[in-house]
């Protein structure tokens, strides 16, 4: 883990695939519209591949809560970390799915 300037530790490679596991499960999800499904998929494409295979439970869940989860995810990386332009750009595509229609 790293240390960062405030004492807080990151573990920014963890909360990249997690973010990445979320995205990925709402870009499949039925429930989100399409551009909700194709931010969220630039957004786990954007963070790169999950560490661990996305579990089948998450694509009952509300394509909505799971996006919320990852913004949370990334919303909670030290500055330093979420300033980086993969994680803004993934954070970014994020917002634009929340704000899409289904």
């Amino acid at each position: 883990m790293n240390s960062t300037d405030n004492g807080h530790k990151s573990d920014l490679p963890a909360a990249r695939a997690e973010a990445a596991a979320l995205f990925a499960a709402a870009a499949r999800n039925e429930k989100a519209g399409p551009s909700a499904q194709l931010h969220c998929l630039a957004a786990a494409t954007t963070l790169g591949p999950p560490s661990d295979p996305v579990p089948a439970t998450a694509d009952s869940a509300d394509p909505d809560r799971l996006i919320e989860q990852a913004l949370r995810m990334l919303g909670n990386l030290p500055a330093r970390d979420f300033a980086q332009p993969d994680v803004l750009a993934a954070a970014q595509h994020g917002h634009r799915a929340l704000r899409t229609a289904r």
